[in-house]
């Protein structure tokens, strides 16, 4: 076991329990206990003994955390086996060894582990005072044994569940708080970054990854995506974010989400993560209702296409109108060729992506700059054109 600091010590009166059971209705059953009574620093020393083989997983408790809780539990069972009212210091104890626990970081089941040697300690300790005379009336009495210390591993196991989810509770608001703080605050204030950092348990200059889901797709999941320790959730205006340090070999793109998200990777420290949330938003929203990511390369002709229509209204209209009035075959001849030849770069590739000959794919570009007067040869002109054919529905322009 670790050493901690004191506050995490239980507290105690220091002072001895009056330990008086009437022997009236049981005699031999309260002769029994009373001599347990008296040995029960040996039940302390058998509990500690046993202890020793539990690892409760680096957890900080202090030595005398566990060896006062035990005499203090010891103390508890032989009230209640005796039919004794519990001490007033003894009445919350369940619950105060649970939270404790739970504060401390020791695992549910190791925890358990530790309590349910109560029992055998406790038997042992009852077998070693009958001395063999008291053999029937030990026997008689072990459901009583067995239920006192069960009743009490119950009680503890919830009140170990109720403050884990409290905890848990509050470290989720704690790490919102800190997500609202980054999100809403100045980036450049270096301080601040590395303070934000260190709560969210991460390194300020990290290298990040980051999903942005929109307004519309937030509302439509039946619940968000769950956000485990190394991912961070925010929801802001709606949209959610999340983002988490670049993991080797295994990022987002490997194992994309099955919902529409806009994703930015490569965010070079905490600072950038509002700023590439920004940006992943618009990804998002132009990315539409299709699973999987938006990324900056699938999409930029699109919102390049939007911004150039908002600045210079009309911008593509020549292009399109000309489009809509060829034949459907025709357009969608012109429209293959364009964003193959416009992804390759390649006569050779274009032909084998779209099956035909190299001469049909020279045809091909050739009626298409006909039709909509840009050469594909020629990469401003092809710039331009893909832009302009950027979601291209047939037909608006009519």
């Amino acid at each position: 076991m670790s050493e901690s600091r004191g506050e995490d010590l239980p507290p105690s009166t220091g002072l001895p329990r009056d330990f008086n059971p009437d022997p009236s209705a049981e005699p031999h059953w309260t002769e029994l206990i009373q001599r347990l009574w008296q040995e029960r620093d040996s039940l302390v020393s058998d509990f500690l003994e046993r202890f020793a083989t539990i690892s409760y997983e680096g957890a900080l408790v202090p030595d005398e955390d566990v060896r006062r809780t035990a005499a203090d539990t010891m103390e508890m069972f032989l009230f209640l086996l005796a039919g004794l009212e519990l001490p007033a210091d003894l009445q919350s104890l369940p619950r105060d060894v649970a939270a404790r626990r739970a504060r401390q970081g020791v695992p549910m089941e190791a925890f358990l582990s530790a309590v349910r040697n109560d029992f055998r300690v406790l038997w042992k300790g009852l077998e070693r005072v009958a001395r063999g005379h008291g053999t029937e009336i030990l026997v008689a009495n072990m459901d009583r044994v067995l239920d006192t210390v069960e009743s009490y591993v119950s009680s503890i196991q919830q009140a170990f569940s109720e403050e884990e989810a409290l905890l848990a509770q509050n470290k989720q608001l704690h790490r919102q708080r800190l997500l609202s703080r980054l999100f809403n605050t100045d980036t450049d204030n270096a301080g601040e970054m590395s303070d934000i950092a260190a709560g969210l348990e991460v390194q300020s200059s990290d290298v990040f990854e980051l999903l942005a889901v929109t307004r519309e797709t937030v509302a439509k999941l039946q619940r968000q995506p769950a956000a485990d320790r190394q991912t961070f959730s925010y929801e802001r205006a709606g949209a959610l974010y999340l983002f988490r340090v670049v993991r080797a070999g295994r990022t987002w793109q490997d194992d994309p989400p099955e919902f529409p998200a806009g994703y930015v990777p490569g965010v070079e420290g905490l600072a950038a993560i509002p700023q590439a949330a920004a940006s992943a938003l618009v990804l998002a929203a132009k990315h539409g209702a299709d699973a999987g990511l938006a990324t900056i390369p699938g999409t930029w002709m699109t919102i390049a296409r939007d911004l150039l229509e908002k600045t210079l209204p009309g911008f593509s209209l020549p292009v399109t109108t000309a489009l809509d009035h060829c034949t459907p075959h025709e357009r969608q001849r012109l429209l293959q060729v364009a964003h193959s030849y416009g992804r390759t770069g390649s006569i050779k590739e274009t032909a084998e992506e779209l099956y035909c000959h190299r001469n049909t794919v020279v045809n091909r570009l050739h009626s298409l700059e006909e039709v909509i007067g840009l050469d594909m040869t020629v990469p401003a002109q092809a710039a331009l054109a893909l832009v302009t054919l950027a979601d291209y529905q047939t037909g608006t322009s009519l």
